[in-house]
């Protein structure tokens, strides 16, 4: 039985794809430092361990030995990319990779994001489009890539680099355009979308966390974009919010000057050649996002 350990369970992404976990039939250890999280399911177990903390970090690895690694973790504020914090991130990830290979590692994932291409170009194609070193997030990022690309190359060891682009769903920071639009249209207040021109490549969160967990157990290599290669309007997306909720009302969209990057979206054609995936489609992914919300906020009692 494979031994794969997991970081960042507790993120976006994370959350969305621990839920598939009980359904595989590998060993899975997800690295907490903060939240008392719970699983029924035999075959995961929950490990007290901060990522970076690299002390903590290299007794996990030595404890578990783990065949296959998904590293979601990476601290960033919603709206500054420039924190300081990048490098700590960075640094940490390093020693993580470190340890896996030298407790005898096979296979190795990690997230990393659409912020490490320069989107001078609207369309963004792996291994071909320029790499974004205009902020520490994209250039640590990118640093990550460069020295995993290598060092697991020289230990034999497989690696596969995805990029997800801009998703939306279920515990979503509501600092983020999509949740803030939802939670404020459910309590009756009014939501504003600052620049309703701009094109974003958007896909349901939990089309990514089943791509991410079928790319654990593939022998896929290299990087790949979890893109859905659509744009989609921001002013359209937010009035799909709206409509679905009735509260065109209360929805503004502004339309300033055009933004020099307008349009990004990713190139999906090696997601489809790999995994043949079928997308939710983005109304259908509103309307369960939606849902989440609704439940979340226990809507009964909001105006």
């Amino acid at each position: 039985m494979s031994k794969v350990v997991i970081t960042g369970a507790t993120g976006f992404i994370g959350q969305n794809l621990s839920k598939l976990l009980p359904h595989s039939g590998s060993e899975f250890f997800l690295l907490s430092r903060n939240k008392d999280l719970r699983f029924s399911a035999e075959n995961i177990h929950i490990v007290k361990c901060d990522v970076l903390d690299s002390a903590q970090v290299k007794n996990v690895m030595k404890e578990i030995k783990p065949s296959h690694l998904l590293h979601l973790a990476w601290g960033m504020s919603p709206s500054d990319y420039n924190l300081p914090g990048n490098f700590e991130w960075l640094k940490a990830s390093i020693n993580l990779l470190e340890n896996f290979q030298i407790n005898g590692g096979r296979r190795v994932i990690i997230a990393g994001s659409c912020f490490e291409y320069a989107w001078d170009q609207a369309l963004c194609i792996e291994n071909v489009t320029a790499p974004n070193y205009s902020n520490l997030y994209g250039a640590s990022k990118n640093i990550l890539k460069d020295y995993a690309t290598t060092y697991f190359k020289h230990h034999n060891v497989e690696l596969a680099w995805v990029r997800p682009f801009f998703l939306f769903g279920p515990y979503e920071n509501t600092k983020r355009l999509l949740p803030n639009i939802i939670v404020s249209l459910l309590k009756g207040e009014k939501a504003t979308i600052m620049n309703g021109e701009i094109f974003r490549d958007y896909m349901y969160v939990q089309d990514a966390a089943k791509i991410i967990s079928k790319l654990i157990f593939t022998e896929f290599t290299g990087v790949l974009n979890i893109a859905t290669g659509i744009p989609v309007k921001l002013g359209d997306i937010g009035k799909m919010v709206a409509k679905i909720l009735g509260r065109e009302d209360l929805l503004e969209v502004k339309t300033p000057e055009v933004h020099r990057n307008r349009v990004v979206f990713g190139d999906s054609s090696k997601l489809h050649d790999a995994l043949k995936f079928e997308f939710t489609p983005i109304q259908n992914g509103l309307n369960e996002t939606i849902e989440w919300w609704k439940n979340e906020l226990n809507i009964d009692i909001l105006k």
